[in-house]
């Protein structure tokens, strides 16, 4: 994932890529490092393209009176002025010695020249574009190794299905697998018994019934969920974006590529094309635009609040609240046929 280690000695590092877990990997060990050699170490986030970025940078990269370690994270650099470009450039050789930088850059031609002045300068360069296919299926097996557990394929395909194909969710579901099991070896039915004992409904099965023009069965899912649990609401919700989120990058997908290509580039296992495929045919391009603005309002309430013009934050839900809103949501985005 990296091309070389963010080293502890390193002053200058930077972060190339759109995958934020692997950004924020990327920090933290310059962070362990820095808080290890100084445990006062001071960290200054900038947003290069922010007014005032310039001044804060400037003053960020001065010496410190009291000696101690400052971790500064400039993030937004595609996007910095002229002014934080030239701040930046004119310190990449003369970095102070109690001062850790780290540049964030989403890659892509936009801020390239700057990116490569970056690089000219001796920066300790971390990859962090988004995983696919097999570098995202190596990712979850290094991070099974890292809680001291060994995975079987057909369980790491299961997880897919389970949570979907966004790195930092695997993550997440694979620290909580690991706490939660007790076997060295994490097979397929550990994953389905570990869901199944979580929840009776799964997120995934409501992400397919909604995508497969279900809803009926969404609703009965979301009553009989929430009834189960009533935290279950806002990993719904992102079950079924992710869902949404898979099906939009099928359906944009070029023509004419090869299974393992189209895989790839739409972020899910080669067996879920052939479900893609199946749900693309019920949908059209005005209904999955619709359906992305209404799962916008279903996440806000499935974090408590409902949207309200002027009104900061929005309104507070209750539970009973919080369930019809979604149910109100979710049945907006299809809905069920007249009997």
């Amino acid at each position: 994932m990296t091309k070389k280690p963010a080293a502890a000695s390193a002053n200058l590092v930077l972060a190339v890529g759109k995958e934020p877990i692997l950004v924020s990997q990327a920090i933290d060990h310059v962070m362990v490092a820095a808080r290890k050699a100084d445990p006062s170490t001071v960290r200054t986030d900038i947003s290069a393209k922010d007014e005032l970025a310039a001044a804060e940078l400037a003053q960020a990269l001065s010496p410190s009176l009291f000696g101690e370690l400052t971790v500064i994270v400039l993030t937004d650099v595609d996007s910095a002025t002229d002014e934080v470009a030239q701040v930046l450039t004119n310190s990449l050789s003369d970095i102070p010695e109690d001062v850790r930088l780290i540049v964030t850059h989403p890659g892509g031609v936009k801020g390239k020249k700057l990116l490569d002045t970056i690089r000219k300068a001796g920066a300790l360069e971390a990859n962090c574009a988004e995983l696919k296919g097999k570098d995202l299926d190596a990712a979850i097996l290094a991070e099974f190794k890292k809680h001291g557990r060994k995975v079987t394929a057909d369980a790491v395909e299961h997880l897919h299905k389970s949570v979907g194909s966004v790195l930092g969710d695997l993550v997440a579901a694979v620290s909580q697998l690991c706490a939660d099991i007790e076997e060295p070896m994490v097979d397929v039915e550990a994953v389905t018994r570990y869901y199944e004992g979580v929840s009776d409904v799964k997120g995934w099965d409501l992400s397919d019934a909604m995508w497969n023009a279900e809803p009926v069965v969404v609703l009965e899912q979301l009553r009989w969920a929430l009834a189960a649990d009533s935290s279950a609401a806002f990993p719904i919700v992102i079950s079924i974006t992710n869902g949404l989120r898979s099906l939009v990058k099928y359906a944009s997908a070029p023509a004419g590529m090869r299974e393992n290509e189209l895989a790839s580039f739409v972020g899910v296992h080669p067996f879920k094309l052939k479900i893609l495929s199946a749900q693309k045919r019920k949908w059209n391009p005005e209904q999955l635009a619709a359906a992305t603005r209404l799962l916008v309002l279903a996440d806000r309430a499935s974090k408590g609040t409902s949207y309200a013009p002027g009104l900061p934050g929005g309104n507070s839900l209750d539970p009973v609240q919080t369930r019809y809103l979604l149910e109100k949501h979710f049945l907006a985005v299809r809905q069920p046929p007249v009997q």
